[in-house]
């Protein structure tokens, strides 16, 4: 949580001369954002979505933070209203502080993110390659691929039901197919994320990627 808030008082430090609603939805693309903000304009709010701030994954699919003070009830109200008309009608409230205020009273922030039985885990690692490959997916879109022998891949993600499409930077697509399993491990058996490569898929991602949760 220490690493949470220290990204929070970042970014709202460098936010608060701006916008007032500071929006983190990693899985949005442009036209869902554009959706989104003319919710909030209707409102007669403006927002601004965060660039590389880290969605915490102990989230839910909706939640507002703030500042312990804040007493804007009426804005807190205005967004409430922007985020159940764009279908959010569940939505946490949390207030942080650690040492100092994080979220300066007028502003706030809203996180939009995948319902948790969505989402992916950031480090998945082979178990099929020679050599061994583990490939990471952050909230924010991005994918990197190393097996530790050549120059890393890296690129974009997006999910499309249970397809994962990988654009790397060069612009070539590379589709994963995504289901959660079990596997067998001396605790027995454990809920599995697996990402597994498609008929036809080529060079390095030719391999099944596994996280297995042993918590």
């Amino acid at each position: 949580m220490k690493e949470l808030l220290l990204f929070i008082g970042i970014f709202v430090l460098a936010g608060c001369q701006s916008a007032r609603i500071h929006i983190v939805a990693p899985s949005f693309d442009k036209q869902q954002k554009q959706q989104l903000a003319q919710h909030f304009a209707d409102q007669n709010l403006k927002v601004n979505f965060a660039q590389g701030v880290l969605a915490p994954s102990e989230f839910n699919e909706a939640s507002i933070t703030m500042s312990p003070t804040f007493a804007d009830f009426k804005l807190l109200g205005l967004v409430k209203d922007a985020l159940r008309s764009a279908g959010y009608y569940k939505v946490d409230e949390l207030r942080f502080a650690q040492q100092q205020q994080f979220y300066y009273e007028g502003h706030i922030g809203v996180y939009l993110l995948l319902p948790k039985e969505q989402r992916l885990p950031l480090y998945v690692e082979s178990e099929d390659c020679t050599p061994y490959r583990t490939l990471m997916l952050t909230p924010e879109g991005r994918w990197q691929l190393d097996d530790f022998v050549s120059k890393p891949l890296a690129g974009t993600w997006r999910r499309q039901g249970e397809r994962v499409v990988l654009t790397s930077d060069s612009g070539v697509d590379t589709h994963l197919h995504y289901e959660r399993t079990t596997r067998i491990t001396y605790q027995g058996e454990r809920p599995a994320h697996v990402l597994k490569a498609l008929p036809g898929t080529q060079g390095a991602f030719k391999c099944t990627f596994v996280a297995i949760n042993m918590n």
